[in-house]
């Protein structure tokens, strides 16, 4: 019964750290223009830490829910490297 529950408290904290490193990709990329860009970033990379280790410890345990930790590192990266400027080039004429 005690590794039920710690199985479910361990998912309970995945889950909170997951949608605070979704929040913090979003505020990072909304944020981008304000004067907080640098507490925004370090949140982000905050964030970014904490789903990788839970990660890491979720598959060193063996509790199912690493995938779901992995789907929101793929998720974090792609938010970090996406470009929200204005991508369209010069032109000539």
């Amino acid at each position: 019964m005690w590794a039920n529950n710690q199985d479910s408290v361990f998912f309970c904290v995945a889950l909170v750290v997951q949608a605070a490193a979704i929040l913090s990709v979003v505020i990072a990329r909304l944020g981008q223009r304000a004067e907080n860009q640098v507490r925004y970033e370090r949140f982000f990379f905050a964030c970014l830490a904490l789903v990788a280790a839970i990660c890491l410890l979720a598959t060193w345990t063996g509790i199912g829910s690493w995938m779901m930790n992995g789907v929101t590192l793929a998720t974090m990266s792609l938010g970090a490297t996406m470009d929200l400027g204005n991508t369209a080039p010069d032109t000539i004429f």
